[in-house]
């Protein structure tokens, strides 16, 4: 039976990061392997492939990373939540008396230095008549 070329990626356990690396391939060339460093980037790269090699990416990888990339955004929500519940008592402890401080502005520049350059076409010279 003949498969068909399709796009597959998996999850690679790598020695150098703790992190989870993905690795995206193709089923008829695995040596050529490119690495991605989160289940949004090798979802992106298996469109891109997809567009440029006009092959098809295969179902179970494509759900795969669709849970990894739920999971994370559910897990960054949720740190968000409790990260911002965090933050709004620290706020309510200011004194109420403090105030911004104010922005200070520049300070001129002394009058010794040299003026600058104006750029752009020198004027016409005026015609003697």
């Amino acid at each position: 039976m003949n498969t068909p070329n399709v796009i597959l990626a998996e999850k690679a356990i790598s020695g150098k990061s703790t992190n989870n690396v993905w690795v995206v391939y193709t089923s008829a060339d695995s040596t050529d392997k490119m690495y991605c460093t989160s289940p949004y980037k090798a979802m992106r790269l298996m469109f891109l492939l997809k567009k440029r090699m006009g092959l098809n990416i295969s179902d179970n990888c494509l759900a795969r990373l669709s849970q990894e990339i739920a999971r994370a955004k559910d897990s960054a929500s949720r740190e968000q939540s409790t990260g911002s519940a965090e933050a709004q008592p620290v706020s309510s402890k200011a004194p109420q008396g403090a105030t911004v401080p104010e922005v200070r502005e520049p300070e001129p520049q002394s009058a010794e230095e040299k003026p600058k350059k104006r750029r752009g076409r020198k004027p016409k010279a005026e015609k003697v008549a």
